[in-house]
This record gives C-alpha cells, structure tokens and sequence, in this order.
C-alpha cells in the first residue's frame, strides 16, 4: 500500500470511530494523551502515525489496531494475516498488524522490521505488558536503563509501564510484539488509554 493511501486509510478509520464513540477531537486526545493538533493532522492525513501513537488511540476508542488500519466492523470474530499483509513505515520500523478481529481490545500483535540505521526514540512507558519473540537478526532491547542483546530464537516478557525501546544490531531485526493490559488495567480502565511514545 502507498503510504499516501495508507494515511488516508488511517485518518478515515480515525474519524469515523470517533464520531461512533460520540467523542471530540479534544476528547479523544485527552483519552489518549496526544495533544490536540497532533490528532488533528493524523485525522487530516497530514501526519504518519507513530506504533506508540496508534496504540494509545485504539485503546482509547475501545477498537483493534487493525480497524485503525483499515479493518471494518461486521466480520466474524476471527481475523487471518496472510504472508504479504499491508505495512506500515514508522520512524526506522516496518509495521505489519497480525492481530485484532472485528471488536478486539485486549491484545494487539505486530510484526515489526527494526533498521539497524533508525535513530534511538525517547523511551516507551504504557500500561500493561509486552512479549517479544525474535524472529531474525540480533535485536538491542533497552529495558529500565539496562541494555539486553536477543539473538534470534529469544523472547523477552516485560512491564511495558518501565522505560523501553528497541533498535538492531548489525543489520535489520524482525521481531513480533505481543502488548496486552494487566488485569487491573481492564478492570480500571474499560477504555485501555494510554501514555506512551514511539518504541
């Protein structure tokens, strides 16, 4: 997908589950702790989304991340990824979705390319847990001012609430993140908003 289409795709799939959730603009940017202007240009298209980004809003609208991506409501509860599923670019990562049928909330998967060139983001922190399982590549995670080398073949289970990052060494790293609420979280907070930034 051209990332022009894919930007449109996602600002469409923005508006319109803000509008069925009843929100404003300023709302559902509060929800999800993005400012107003910044959500303004993602629904406009003008803005790529971040991973960070699109997590905070499909948790704060209650929907998958996959709907944000183009995945419409009224399927049977299951979804399949074939091999060649759209992706998405986002600041050194290749995204592809391979979770979330239609009304999904709780577990968002993805499998993501990290660059080995991508410039180090400031650190993620959100609720809930992260799982990593490295499919190919030596992938550099950051975890807690701590630096874990993970060669292919190694997972890594995580507070996601503790500063993390990820980057690759000595060429690119395809991994695929797992990210779910603890229990807690759900109970609490029925709509799973969120304060992070780009992995």
């Amino acid at each position: 997908m051209e990332l022009s289409e894919a930007l449109t795709t996602i600002a469409e799939s923005l508006r319109e589950e803000r509008t069925r959730a009843g929100l404003t603009l300023e709302q559902l940017a509060q929800r999800a702790e993005l400012s107003t202007a910044h959500l303004s240009r993602l629904e406009s298209g003008d803005r790529q989304p971040s991973v960070a980004a699109l997590i905070a809003l499909s948790r704060a609208l209650g929907v998958s991340m996959s709907t944000l991506l183009g995945e419409r409501r009224g399927a049977p509860a299951i979804a399949t990824y074939p091999r060649g599923t759209p992706t998405h670019e986002s600041n050194g990562l290749t995204i592809a979705p391979c979770s979330g049928f239609p009304g999904s909330t709780t577990l968002e998967a993805l499998q993501i390319t990290v660059s080995p060139d991508r410039e180090p983001p400031e650190p993620a922190r959100h609720r809930g847990e992260e799982w990593i399982f490295v499919v190919a590549g030596r992938l550099r995670l950051e975890f807690d001012g701590q630096v874990h080398l993970l060669e292919a073949g190694a997972t890594a289970h995580f507070d996601a609430n503790r500063p993390h990052r990820l980057g690759a060494e000595g060429g690119p790293a395809e991994v695929l993140v797992v990210a779910a609420d603890a229990p807690n979280d759900f109970r609490n907070h029925p709509l799973f908003s969120a304060s992070i930034t780009d992995h």
